[in-house]
């Protein structure tokens, strides 16, 4: 069914747990996105514990979203004119707004309508406060150190403070980085409603209790950590550290809105029978056997290598429930590994990038055409190119758009020689290895600075490149820094 002007819905909201609603506020004609024509919606501000119903149409109002550092403004999104059909026609309203909307988008899962209730619902005086201090030029101190009124973010590193309740002084402050342990830190936080983004490293504790804040990311350190209470709000848990962690994990409401992000190794948290979204990187070896028996209702599964191997890939089609499934640059399975859609009835988003041929084949073999299905099969690998890639950094620019295959083959190429040369000259060093070590770095930046098409991602995986190399020299055997600082003077990208 397709959408017309005026038309409202009502949907339920997985973050409310509640119903909201929304208007098609009119239909935008074909731009240079799409050859089809657009529904603009727009949200309502109302929810309700059942459906929105037709009584209840003439009391209805726009949804104007200002939440944290959001100037207030109707919440508009320009969707496919088709009706999704978990929403549900309740009748017709002359449209709140024909106001141009320039964002795009699939028909809402609700998240920032969620955000904007939930904003609404901290004291009117407060959020004042926030807004007024982020127009702020205004400065002020912690530690001893200038800061500005309106800082979005602290680190403990470079504004040292004692007391984390200095940190009041900051009134829209959303983002706290802490490299050492705050004893007031926990206090502060459950004072703090905007407080959504928390790093904290090197903090020796055994346990922590985050219920009571509003805490949405934590980015933690998990080294020596053997009890964890997380809050309600908590939606992402990012490791900080590789390695398999000894922590129990306490999550809300069998952790159904929780992902947790960790590095190279994982140890199946069995606590947690309902988390949400399972996310993998840097992974060299990894078995997903034991995942489906510990995380039955998972949701969202993504997977990056290293490169790396994954071991029983199979396994992931007893995830009955995944909706979202990606890989990068993984191997070690092949086309009889991938599931099919009847295994994954719920599966409507996957993406796979740099992975055996055959299973590619596979993949859209098995899923293409499927309704409503995103699907992206990417970059399919041959066997002779994952034994002559897979210690090759630039392997992610075989076959990007934007870059030539021939600089990518050169790239390549350039690393392969110069990580040879620079093991040979620290292996059997001579009077003029150095000399010679410097000459190889300028030869490896000078093929970069050829090349017209880099910018900042290719930037890094340049200088990161080089870095690798050089970590792997033995030390004392040439000066590493002064041939880093050679590849800074002659880079021109």
């Amino acid at each position: 069914m397709k959408a017309s002007a005026g038309e409202v819905y009502t949907v339920y909201n997985k973050y409310l747990e509640r119903y909201t609603a929304c208007q098609v506020a009119y239909i935008a004609p074909p731009d240079t996105v799409s050859k089809q024509s657009w529904a603009v919606i727009l949200s309502l501000d109302w929810v309700g514990d059942a459906p929105l119903t037709a009584e209840e149409l003439p009391h209805l109002r726009p949804l104007y979203k200002d939440f944290m550092y959001w100037p207030r403004a109707l919440h508009l999104l320009r969707v496919p004119v088709e009706i999704p059909p978990q929403y549900t026609l309740v009748g017709i309203l002359p449209s709140f707004t024909d106001e141009p909307c320039h964002s795009y988008g699939g028909w809402d899962d609700g998240y920032e309508v969620y955000l904007q209730m939930r904003w609404q619902a901290i004291p009117e005086e407060r959020r004042r406060a926030f807004k007024v201090a982020m127009e702020s030029d205004g400065e002020t101190e912690i530690g001893g150190i200038p800061v500005k009124v309106s800082s979005h973010r602290v680190i403990d590193k470079y504004t040292p403070f004692d007391s984390a309740l200095e940190l009041e002084a900051l009134p829209c402050l959303s983002q706290i980085i802490c490299e050492q342990w705050h004893p007031d830190l926990l206090e502060f936080l459950r004072g703090n409603p905007f407080i959504h983004e928390l790093t904290l490293l090197n903090h020796g504790q055994r346990a922590l209790d985050l219920r009571g804040t509003s805490v949405g990311k934590l980015m933690l350190d998990m080294t020596g950590l053997r009890e964890l209470w997380l809050d309600e709000e908590t939606e992402q848990l990012l490791f900080q550290n590789e390695g398999l962690d000894d922590c129990t994990i306490h999550a809300p409401e069998g952790s159904s809105g929780l992902t947790i992000q960790f590095i190279g190794e994982y140890r199946p948290h069995l606590e947690l029978p309902g988390l949400r979204g399972l996310h993998g990187i840097r992974l060299k070896d990894f078995d997903l056997s034991g995942l489906p028996a510990a995380h039955p209702h998972l949701k969202e599964l993504r997977l990056w290598g290293a490169p790396g191997n994954l071991g029983h890939f199979s396994a992931v089609a007893q995830f009955r429930e995944l909706t979202d499934l990606s890989t990068f640059d993984l191997f070690g399975f092949g086309a009889e590994d991938i599931p099919t859609p009847e295994q994954m009835p719920s599966l409507s988003w996957f993406w796979m990038t740099s992975l055996p041929e055959d299973a590619a084949k596979a993949a859209k073999r098995l899923w293409k055409g499927k309704p409503g299905m995103d699907l992206r099969i990417t970059k399919p690998r041959k066997s002779e190119w994952l034994a002559q890639n897979l210690d090759n950094p630039f392997r992610g620019w075989d076959g990007a758009e934007h870059i030539p295959a021939a600089s990518a083959k050169k790239a390549a190429g350039q690393y392969r020689k110069t990580r040879t040369q620079l093991m040979k000259l620290a292996d059997q060093p001579g009077e003029d290895a150095q000399t010679q070590a410097l000459e190889d770095v300028a030869a490896y930046t000078q093929t970069f600075n050829r090349m017209g098409f880099i910018e900042t991602e290719e930037r890094d995986e340049i200088y990161m490149a080089l870095c690798g190399i050089l970590e792997a020299l033995p030390d004392g055997t040439l000066q590493k820094d002064a041939l880093l600082e050679k590849f800074e003077q002659l880079r021109d990208f």
